[in-house]
């Protein structure tokens, strides 16, 4: 592969993982949502099958961010040996220009992030549940008539 089909191949891969992380921010919000519209009316056996299917796609979704961003570093890697070819004209790209430092860690930044986000989601859905539960209002209005009983 020439330099420049390289870089087209590292733009077309950032592509895939914006649209990748895009599907599952929508997919955690659309939990968030819905946990606390409806996580209450849901008996045991549907709240375990709804984080069922929830589980299973979210964390194929991270599965997918942590492959997609692996190629990334891989190839941003590969780029970066470009630096030493004395008659690059890729001088101006970032892994050419800043080096391999850094691109390793990527995919296990965003593995971080994206399972934390999962773990986080999971844990609203049961704080939702309980809060809805335990009353007769929302778990945010919950919180705020807590906040002015405790201030009063």
């Amino acid at each position: 592969m020439t330099e420049y089909e390289h870089v087209q191949l590292f733009f077309q891969i950032v592509n895939v993982a914006n649209g990748t992380i895009s599907n599952y921010m929508t997919l955690v919000f659309g939990m968030l949502v819905t946990s606390y519209l409806a996580a209450h009316r849901l008996d045991r056996l549907m709240a375990g099958i709804a984080l069922a299917i929830y589980s299973l796609f979210a964390l194929g979704l991270c599965n997918e961010i942590f492959q997609v961003y692996s190629d990334f570093s891989r190839l941003g890697l590969q780029i970066a040996e470009f630096r030493g070819v004395p008659d690059t004209s890729l001088g101006w790209f970032g892994p050419v220009e800043l080096g391999p430092e850094g691109l390793t860690m990527i995919p296990y930044i965003l593995l971080t992030v994206t399972l934390s986000a999962y773990i986080g989601s999971i844990l609203f859905f049961f704080r939702a549940r309980k809060a809805n539960k335990s009353s007769d209002v929302g778990p945010v209005e919950a919180l705020s008539t807590d906040t002015e009983s405790g201030a009063a």
